[in-house]
């Protein structure tokens, strides 16, 4: 066993180079998945740290108002206390407050003083009756400062704390928040019949219970209830099924690179390690000898390389990450190292690894001495016809998958599910055909255009075509590259491009004002003239407030709706609305394209408007409008009228916003101080602030994923860098040849380039054409625009090709410049 053993170290002396470029390939490797794991666990963990921060330790919400009251609240509310499931419940009054220095009213909350509240609301003091907390932007606007006094509802309040507005949510709503029996008192005097005290009870649950069932319990007491889980927020179901989406498929990509590095590596291990394999079986050594030495080998490897992967993780997670946070100026929630998790991926990644470093090394460790000389020297793929056949199996594979989960899926689920699988199979079936795709193309590429190429640049395309099977995987690692990249990149640009839609959704110009207050008393007009005079050659419109009105069908029928006023001339000079057809615009009716969809309606179609009479407890028909235009614009509300329509310019619909549309949006607030001094409830939202903050959100919430996706992409180029080098190295002996016949140093470092080019050009074209197709099929899993970052992608090939360059020059003009005759006999070490 002794002499084994020493056999197995002595050869790694001889090849000191190669071990070290093997132990680091398999620690990328290893660290590669075990960062991606460790992403994966605290990445839902940040997501549901994100959701506690946003609802605090509220688990379920219990709504309730005056439109759908609770019969008996207190039984309401014995019943969720005492369900086995609840850990704690607070309840809260969602009200208006009269804001006596605004001149109307604002949202007012009011709330016990328990840990429950106080998470949701981000309250840090116990209210009494005479404290309240406010918002930033309210304190702002009516410039108060905690400490001082505000009257509300007739009396005087001091304010506790001022609360941080909500963060990349565009225009953020005011508050008041009051102590919950403080509350209840005006709420009573102002609406004396109100039918229910509070309107939600906020409960926190105990771990693992089943919310909806719970839900369906409790609605069985009040069926009319609204309930609010929070683990089913659209929003946070949105952000972890994108991001358990990315993690499938790129933990199965980093599987794929993990395999192609250990292939290629210790295919070249074994490759230079021919003759004294093929000596030691001459020799006599027994079967199970060698590949005792080989076992040896391949197990002091991986196990050196996996340690040094666990290392680089543990590292890379406890002190880079906050290195890379400071660098780049954002905020990164530092979580423990996960052991527990990451020793069982070690050891299961090593496991893997040594399987694939063994199952080739067995192989040969079987045969004959000349056979394996024979094989490490076959440089071309058996079976071709069933690589063929294989590849056209997996093609039509992935086209059923995608006809079924696009036509015959019978859930979302099952659909997602065999998207996925028609773009694996395809993506399968497009690397095992790359190989025989190469050969086709130096076979045709070469004769055509050989004519056009230097002597030097002929030789290495040259040597390129016996040898597609050893350098095929060196090209498909550099697609992965790419190709995790790519997807990256298309991931993170979308989720991006969506912040930045739901901000344009918001401003359809580069200034909104806002009133605070939902009983304005602001004429419309008046502030539009005073704004004009304040800015010149700029363009206001405004719009009203919601107002419910009635469509009468054809059977006479009336269906509710939503509604707001504004100046339709103005709203099409600014071009938000299209060109309108209709020349009276008192009578002109804008409606959104579900409204048209929904009620059959087209451009110049009738529309016999009604009011609800609370006399006659119905809707009473007043007007007869005509549809002027269908719009996407109407995101208030389903439909859009003129505020000359009279019969619809009721008090319920008040001034709301003002679309201000500058070129100069600095000009537009600092000459707006003066409105705001005699409006304070007005409050001015800019576009580029808006969007600004939307952005600094993004980069602070993806920031972690975003430096993974850097270290991921820069890991495997360094694994691909490293398996180009042992390749050239491999040549060494070629390249002596070469230049017995006559070859420079120059044309060495050329024929070298030429190849790493080679190489380099097919990867990152296979590797993009393929991610493409692989992202618009899963594309089809949540239709929506593909967004891609050219400029990251000429971004990464040209810092592929010129780190290329700075290591292959220096070492190709080395190569060139030894001795000849040492380098013939040097056996590739």
């Amino acid at each position: 066993m002794k002499s084994l053993n020493q056999l197995a170290f002595r050869l790694f002396r001889e090849n000191k180079f190669l071990v070290f470029t093997s132990i680091a390939s398999i620690a990328i490797a290893v660290s590669l998945v075990l960062t991606m794991t460790l992403f994966t666990v605290n990445a839902k963990q940040t997501l549901q740290e994100d959701l506690r921060t946003m609802y605090g330790d509220m688990d379920i919400a219990f709504v309730y108002s005056d439109e759908n009251p609770v019969e008996n609240e207190q039984e309401l509310f014995q019943a969720v206390a005492n369900h086995p499931s609840t850990t704690a419940i607070s309840q809260a009054l969602v009200t208006q407050a009269y804001v006596a220095p605004l001149g109307g009213e604002v949202y007012g909350l009011g709330i016990e003083n328990d840990a429950i509240a106080k998470s949701r609301y981000k309250t840090t003091v116990n209210l009494k009756e005479d404290t309240v907390a406010i918002t930033e932007n309210l304190a702002k606007s009516l410039k108060l400062s905690k400490g001082d006094s505000i009257e509300i509802e007739q009396d005087v309040f001091k304010i506790a704390e001022i609360l941080k507005n909500a963060q990349g949510t565009g225009i953020a709503p005011d508050m008041v928040i009051f102590e919950l029996e403080r509350a209840k008192q005006f709420n009573q005097s102002g609406l004396p019949n109100s039918k229910n005290e509070t309107t939600a009870l906020m409960v926190k649950t105990k771990e693992d219970t089943d919310l909806i069932a719970m839900a369906n319990e409790v609605k069985k007491i009040q069926p009319d209830l609204r309930v609010d889980i929070i683990e089913q927020d659209e929003v946070a179901k949105s952000n972890l099924n994108s991001l358990s989406l990315f993690i499938i498929i790129l933990s199965i990509l980093i599987l794929i690179v993990t395999s192609i590095m250990v292939i290629s590596n210790f295919d070249l291990f074994i490759y230079k390690n021919k003759n004294q394999f093929a000596i030691m079986r001459a020799l006599g050594a027994k079967t199970n000898q060698l590949a005792k030495v080989i076992r040896i080998q391949s197990t002091a490897i991986t196990v050196v390389g996996a340690l040094l992967g666990l290392v680089i993780s543990y590292v890379a997670d406890q002190f880079l990450q906050p290195i890379f946070g400071r660098l780049f100026s954002v905020s990164l929630s530092q979580a423990p190292f996960a052991w527990e998790v990451a020793i069982p991926v070690v050891v299961g990644s090593s496991l893997v690894i040594q399987l694939f470093l063994y199952i080739p090394v067995l192989k040969s460790a079987k045969i004959l001495p000349l056979t394996i000389l024979q094989e490490n020297e076959e440089l071309d793929f058996k079976n071709r016809k069933m690589r063929r056949l294989v590849v056209k199996v997996l093609w039509i594979a992935s086209l059923v998958s995608l006809l079924f989960g696009v036509i015959l899926a019978a859930n979302d689920h099952a659909r997602a599910m065999l998207i996925l699988s028609s773009g694996f199979f395809l993506m399968t079936g497009l690397f095992m055909a790359l190989p025989l795709w190469l050969t086709s193309l130096l076979n045709v590429g070469v004769p055509a255009y050989g004519k056009f190429l230097s002597s030097n640049v002929l030789i290495a395309i040259q040597n390129l075509k016996p040898q597609i099977k050893k350098n095929s995987f060196v090209i498909l690692s550099i697609s992965v590259v790419m190709i995790i990249a790519v997807f990256g990149s298309v991931m993170l640009t979308n989720i991006e491009h969506n912040n930045t839609d739901y901000i344009q959704e918001q401003f359809p110009t580069s200034v909104v004002i806002t009133s605070r207050i939902q009983q304005s008393e602001i004429d419309p007009a008046e502030l539009a003239g005073e704004i004009r005079e304040l800015v010149p050659n700029v363009k206001v419109e405004t719009v009203s407030t919601f107002g419910g009105a009635h469509l009468f069908d054809n059977t006479n029928q009336s269906i509710s709706f939503d509604y707001t006023l504004a100046d339709l001339a103005t709203l099409e000079n600014m071009e938000i609305l299209p060109e309108l057809t209709e020349v009276e615009l008192a009578k002109t009716a804008i409606i959104s394209p579900a409204f048209a969809q929904q009620h059959k309606l087209t451009i110049g179609d009738s529309m016999d408007i009604g009011i609800y009479s609370d006399d006659k407890q119905q809707a009473e028909y007043i007007t007869t409008m005509r549809v002027g235009a269908i719009s996407s614009a109407v995101t208030e509300g389903e439909v859009l009228f003129d505020w000359q329509a009279k019969a619809l310019n009721n008090p319920s619909t008040n001034f709301y916003k003002a679309y201000v549309d500058s070129l100069d949006e600095s000009e537009v607030i600092n000459s707006f101080e003066s409105v705001t001094s005699v409006y304070p409830e007005l409050v001015v939202n800019t576009y580029a602030a808006s969007l600004e903050e939307a952005s600094a959100m993004f980069l602070q919430r993806w920031a972690i994923f975003i430096l993974v996706l850097i270290v991921l992409v820069v890991s495997v180029m360094a694994g691909v860098l490293n398996t180009l080098l042992n390749n050239i190295l491999a040549k060494r002996k070629k390249f002596a040849i070469l230049r017995t016949i006559g070859v420079k140093p120059t044309g060495i470092v050329k024929i070298i380039v030429t190849q790493i080019s080679f190489y380099l050009v097919i990867g990152l074209t296979f590797g993009v054409l393929s991610e493409l197709v692989f992202t618009l099929i899963v594309s089809l899993i949540d239709s929506g625009p593909v967004a891609m970052n050219f400029t990251l992608i000429v971004g990464l090939a040209a810092a592929m090709w010129l780190a290329s360059l700075l290591i292959f020059v220096p070492v190709g003009w080395v190569m060139a410049n030894k001795k000849i005759s040492m380098e013939i006999l040097s056996d590739n070490k």
